[in-house]
């Protein structure tokens, strides 16, 4: 009997290696993943609780930190504290590394852009312009679609089947102007699926899908949802549409600085078609504002905003306005930003239906006497004059933007 007792040992100690050996390898392989991640993203990169499964194909990671580098606000760029993946080893050998599925579960993506003397700064255009992404090369020739297991590519293969978010956070922190503005996304679930990277190679056709529901803003949060084609893969090409249901106007500067008006409270929801192909978007929005009021004006007030008066009265007046609006614009161009120029094609939209209300009313009161009509024209004149200057852009009725 005695001596099976070394065997019985060996097969105890062989036991509790299996059971640890995922952790093992994990603890072996944390700090060379966050050398290898810091070089890379330029960002100081920490990893915790990292276990490898050979033998499952699995990894997990109990939490993951990128830092930002020196000049922001924030001290995470992006955290998640929990990652499941299966990989399928057996393409390993030929260049490809293939994830079958990624799960990320709370996780926080902060992006934020301040002003520098050499121009604007963001966290994401940092490590994007480390890894050369932002390096314009030459065009890559047509070529036949790769092997499904890469079999005899030269380069390297990055895809990934299926990455599924639970619990995650948006924030996007723009301190370019003087006056700071937040948008933050929570409760975020949804998946994307179908991305896949070849150097190489440029797919002819949207082949990554999307699909992302989630809370917009805070007081109180509205609903978003969204979804449709991508091709990530090679660059900032999408052909989504986005739905956000009962925001809070009150909120959001990007829609305060187009009602000029003092909000108390009213609501907005939001459809978009967005069609962008390497970075040349082209974006349609129908807007829906409701049960508009505004604070009573002081006497100054009165005597400063009157020209604005016309625009107030529309939303008051109305318990829903729709606009449509346009935006278009290269958004890899640093001095083009979405909400600008969301913001300046709403301001052209509230003034044409502002417009086309007071003409309404010149109509209806044609047939009394010449004074009051020669009246309800002048104070049309002075509702909408001070907009009428000339720009860069004009709005058609319907509230679009046009590139003069």
């Amino acid at each position: 009997m005695k001596k099976f007792r070394p065997l019985f040992f060996i097969l105890i100690v062989l036991g509790i290696l299996w059971m640890l050996h995922a952790r093992l390898l994990g603890m072996a392989a944390e700090p060379f993943l966050e050398k290898v991640m810091t070089r890379v993203f330029d960002m100081p990169v920490h990893i915790e609780g990292m276990r490898i499964s050979p033998f499952l194909s699995r990894v997990s990671v109990k939490k993951l930190e990128i830092l930002n580098p020196p000049g922001f606000k924030r001290r995470d760029h992006f955290t998640c504290k929990e990652i499941e993946i299966e990989l399928d080893l057996r393409v390993l050998k030929n260049k490809f590394i293939r994830i079958r599925k990624a799960h990320f579960k709370e996780v926080v993506f902060a992006i934020e852009s301040y002003m520098t003397s050499e121009g604007p700064r963001t966290n994401v255009k940092h490590w994007y312009h480390n890894m050369g992404l932002d390096v314009e090369g030459p065009p890559i020739p047509p070529r036949a679609m790769p092997n499904p297991d890469n079999i005899g590519e030269d380069s390297w293969r990055v895809r990934i089947d299926r990455l599924e978010l639970e619990k995650g956070s948006l924030i996007f922190d723009d301190r370019r102007d003087l006056q700071e503005q937040r948008w933050i996304f929570e409760h975020i679930r949804g998946y994307w699926t179908g991305f896949d990277f070849l150097s190489d190679y440029v797919s002819p056709i949207f082949t990554e899908t999307i699909q992302v529901e989630a809370t917009f803003g805070e007081n109180p949060p509205a609903r978003f949802k969204g979804g449709g084609k991508c091709q990530f893969a090679d660059g900032d090409n999408f052909d989504v549409d986005v739905q956000i249901s009962d925001g809070s106007v009150a909120e959001y500067d990007f829609l305060l600085s187009s009602i000029l008006g003092e909000v108390q409270s009213g609501t907005y929801d939001l459809k978009s078609h967005l069609l962008c192909a390497e970075g040349n978007l082209q974006s349609e929005h129908l807007l829906t504002l409701k049960d508009m009021t505004f604070a009573a004006p002081t006497a100054a007030q009165k005597l400063l905003k009157y020209p604005f008066d016309g625009i107030r009265i529309l939303l008051e007046n109305q318990k829903t306005v729709e606009l449509n609006i346009k935006v278009d614009g290269y958004i890899e161009d640093p001095k083009f930003r979405v909400f600008s120029a969301f913001t300046k094609a709403l301001q052209k939209a509230l003034i044409s239906k502002t417009k086309a209300g007071i003409v309404g009313t010149v109509k209806i009161a044609a047939s009394t006497p010449g004074q009051v009509t020669q009246g309800l024209s002048k104070l049309g004149a002075i509702l909408t004059g001070p907009f009428t200057t000339k720009d860069k852009t004009s709005s058609e009725p319907n509230g679009e933007k046009k590139n003069a």
